[in-house]
């Protein structure tokens, strides 16, 4: 990436957060709520092909223009809409840039956004970065709208450049993404400067920024760079998604423990942070029994917090429980879902 990696602004001396609660975890269990028929949404989700669940009726249909056959899909969303990704295979570990289709409504035909190896919604929701490949190993950085006009035909980027997430103060990046030697950036997308440079971010709203430290968090306000650091809620799992809320306030983390309690069971923690009191809140019925791959947080357009497990809920943070509805969910699928409202 033709980027100057180098800081803008400092680094505050850390003060100390507020104390996360302890984590008196009891034995994994399924996810428990209240069952109801009707949840408010939908959910795009990254099977093969890419698929939309109705979890009011059970029934899953592809996606209009998506692919078929054994490729490698994933959905991200930018603003309300679905955005697919889908890469054919090349080869053991191998996977061609992948063909990027932006839904206005997952019933219609997509707008093609041509192929890109990595994409990033823009801070204003209105189209997303894309790396793309321009001949003789060369990659290229350029805008393109949801309706797939290009705003021009970009900058010089690495290939192994990745692409995450703009807002108002820059475009997140990843420098060597998929090696020991990656970085996260964030840089001027017009000119490749960098505005901050940190080991790992793990997500990143208008305002702040979520830092993976050696055994702790840290949260950065991008509004005067201040550096706050936030423990972690739970002694065991590590942290896995890191998903920030439309509204920018929060950001769900999904701790993971691929052995718990010395077994074979695996476990998900979910815990929401507040960015602005600095606060955790463990989600109900919570750490549960479930294989970790398949699951996938979101969070939908209400404001309420979207699990995908063995069954779809939603939680809204001032109630007890989760609302659930047990319908039938693809057996193969990715950890990765959007949530879009019920049509």
């Amino acid at each position: 990436m033709a980027a100057v990696l180098t800081l803008a602004g400092c680094t505050a001396t850390p003060q100390p957060a507020p104390s996360a609660p302890e984590s008196t975890s009891p034995p994994p269990s399924k996810l428990e709520g209240i069952p109801v028929d009707y949840i408010g949404f939908r959910l795009v989700m990254s099977t093969s092909p890419p698929s939309m669940l109705d979890p009011a009726t059970g029934v899953t249909t592809p996606l209009p223009g998506a692919p078929a056959g054994d490729r490698v899909n994933d959905v991200v969303r930018v603003g309300k809409f679905p955005v697919v990704l889908s890469a054919a295979r090349c080869g053991p570990g191998c996977v061609e840039p992948s063909e990027v289709l932006a839904y206005g409504d997952p019933k219609n035909q997509p707008w093609k956004l041509g192929k890109a190896r990595s994409v990033a919604p823009s801070a204003d929701e209105t189209g997303v970065w894309l790396i793309r490949d321009d001949g003789n190993d060369l990659c290229r950085l350029q805008f393109v709208s949801l309706l797939g006009a290009e705003r021009d035909r970009g900058r010089p980027a690495s290939c192994t450049t990745a692409v995450r997430q703009e807002v108002p103060q820059g475009l997140l990046i990843t420098v060597n993404a998929g090696t020991a030697t990656a970085e996260d950036v964030l840089i001027d997308p017009a000119t490749g400067r960098a505005v901050h440079q940190f080991p790992r971010i793990l997500g990143i709203t208008k305002e702040r920024m979520l830092l993976a430290e050696l055994t702790e968090f840290s949260v950065f306000d991008l509004r005067n760079n201040q550096r706050v650091p936030v423990r972690w809620p739970v002694a065991n799992g590590k942290p896995g998604q890191v998903v920030p809320s439309r509204d920018g306030y929060k950001v769900a983390v999904l701790f993971g423990d691929p052995a718990w309690a010395g077994t074979s069971t695996q476990t998900a923690d979910l815990w929401v942070l507040a960015l602005d009191t600095l606060t955790w809140t463990r989600a109900p019925s919570m750490p549960i029994a479930t294989a970790l791959k398949q699951v996938a947080v979101e969070w939908s357009e209400d404001g309420d917090l979207v699990l995908v497990t063995d069954v779809v809920a939603s939680w809204r943070l001032d109630r007890p429980q989760w609302t659930i509805v047990k319908t039938p969910l693809p057996a193969e699928r990715n950890p990765s879902a959007v949530a879009v409202a019920q049509g």
